[in-house]
């Protein structure tokens, strides 16, 4: 059995093997020994062990070499839009190089302009908008030029990346929300029910 001897161990009739005292620093305390040597084979076990347990802290040292994305997102209700907000020529060229970025605080909505010229596109703009830029009248199509032969789209839409396609006429040229725009129209529908309601009771109340 080994004993305790000036910080080391020792087992009487065997030399004492200790780490270097440079090394201790570099060592977690996981994997803080202290040799006692009984043989060459299991000496030689030991250093081989100890080498690994080095290395595996050096490699989890060097985890910052690797880049880590956020799983979470920056805020509550953060969404993603195809952006290219500088303009692309056409769609195409607009979703290729279009940023996975999230749409800045504030924002609710994904706007998309879109310009032709006869059938073929010539600008292209999309990006993450407030609720002052998206309104029912800030959409649809309108044609000019001499002989109206350039239209403009705009479409707005609520929700994740929900703008992959361009506007092209006025069934698409449009305002698509996920949630009610006004909270008005959210009270109105329950309000008729409790009018229409009172107005069956007191019919019921004055003519039974």
């Amino acid at each position: 059995m080994c004993k305790k001897v000036d910080g080391g161990h020792k087992k009487e009739g065997t030399s004492v093997t200790m780490l270097p005292s440079w090394m201790l620093p570099h060592i977690g305390q996981d994997i803080w020994t202290v040799f006692c040597v009984e043989s060459r084979v299991e000496r030689t076990g030991r250093l081989f062990l100890l080498i690994f347990l080095l290395l595996m802290d050096l490699v989890k040292g060097m985890e910052w070499i690797v880049p880590t994305y956020p799983v979470t997102t920056p805020y509550v209700n953060s969404m993603k839009c195809w952006t290219c907000v500088d303009g692309a020529e056409n769609n195409y060229h607009c979703n290729r190089w279009a940023p996975d970025v999230w749409c800045p605080q504030g924002t609710k909505y994904c706007y998309t302009f879109h310009r032709m010229r006869g059938n073929e596109s010539s600008l292209v703009v999309k990006k993450c908008a407030t609720e002052g830029q998206c309104t029912v009248t800030s959409v649809g199509c309108r044609d000019f030029g001499a002989t109206n032969t350039i239209r403009e789209c705009i479409s707005c839409c609520e929700g994740n990346v929900c703008n992959p396609e361009v506007p092209r006429n006025a069934s698409d040229a449009i305002f698509a929300t996920i949630t009610p725009l006004n909270s008005a129209k959210r009270i109105q529908p329950f309000l008729s029910t409790v009018l229409a309601c009172l107005l069956v009771f007191y019919h019921y109340r004055l003519y039974s």
